[in-house]
């Protein structure tokens, strides 16, 4: 059997290569937003609690997992974690008194107000082979690509 990857069809090479780019376009990203954020001494799963916390208010733990993609497991452990660092405050939460919601502190609103500007920096660096057109083009076709 000639193991060729040509001989398996067009589509299934296709298909393959799709994969291959969205796989170095991720791991590119992420190396490079994960550099920065270690910088400031702060996870990426810590980064995205605070940056959703920052753009979208207040939310509960369920929220914030909804909103970073993350999972329960490990979203106790970074909420115990930003918590202890004096970046985020719990509270209950007014409306299910078995739930609390999480609020950045003024020092989180601070750090996040530092990094996530250089964070759009790194991102503007990290897509500048694209123009404004061809990047709305590829969120409409990762947005279909999802069912979206």
């Amino acid at each position: 059997m000639n193991n060729n990857i040509k001989d398996y069809g067009l589509n299934n090479r296709l298909n393959l290569n799709v994969v291959i780019g969205l796989y170095r376009s991720y791991f590119r990203i992420h190396r490079s937003t994960q550099k920065l954020i270690a910088s400031y001494n702060i996870t990426m799963p810590q980064f995205g609690v605070m940056e959703a916390l920052y753009h979208l208010g207040d939310m509960n733990i369920g929220e914030i997992i909804d909103k970073t993609l993350s999972t329960s497991g490990n979203m106790t452990v970074v909420i115990k974690n930003l918590e202890q660092d004096g970046w985020i405050t719990r509270h209950a939460d007014p409306t299910d008194k078995r739930a609390y919601l999480v609020q950045l502190t003024k020092r989180g609103e601070e750090l996040i107000e530092t990094i996530f500007p250089e964070h759009l920096t790194d991102l503007d660096g990290l897509l500048d082979n694209l123009d404004a057109k061809e990047r709305e083009h590829l969120i409409y076709l990762l947005k279909k690509m999802n069912g979206i």
